[in-house]
């Protein structure tokens, strides 16, 4: 899972630099902190992602990557809302899929901001 979001993440840092940057380790990035999903005194700011041993950290109910996953997903959906993009979710016993456009579907993944973001890199590529 950790591959799938890193794989994820870097591809929104290739088609959207202004929105998702890499930094220096592979497995941490950059998201721009919208105002209208979390305050800051800069209008330049950025949070820092991480997907490093995000299997294990959701498992254990770690806060930390529960607010970092929590972050990306209202950032996607003030994206998609940005676009007038409709983004659905579906609930499963397996996972979560979400779906923007009425067609393009994300994989099923164990977090809905992981699905939100396999969705919206699909909406960037198209």
């Amino acid at each position: 899972m950790s591959q799938n979001y890193q794989q994820l993440l870097h591809q929104w840092a290739a088609l959207a630099p202004d929105e998702c940057l890499t930094t220096e380790r592979d497995y941490k990035f950059k998201v721009r902190i919208l105002p209208t999903v979390e305050k800051r005194n800069s209008d330049i700011a950025w949070r820092l992602v991480s997907s490093e041993n995000i299997a294990w950290r959701l498992s254990s109910g770690e806060g930390l990557v529960l607010v970092q996953l929590n972050f990306v997903l209202l950032t996607i959906m003030h994206y998609c809302a940005a676009r007038q993009s409709k983004i659905e979710f579906t609930f499963g016993d397996l996972g979560t899929t979400a779906a923007i456009c009425h067609g393009l579907q994300s994989q099923m993944h164990s977090h809905p901001a992981i699905a939100a973001l396999d969705a919206y890199v699909q909406l960037l590529e198209f």
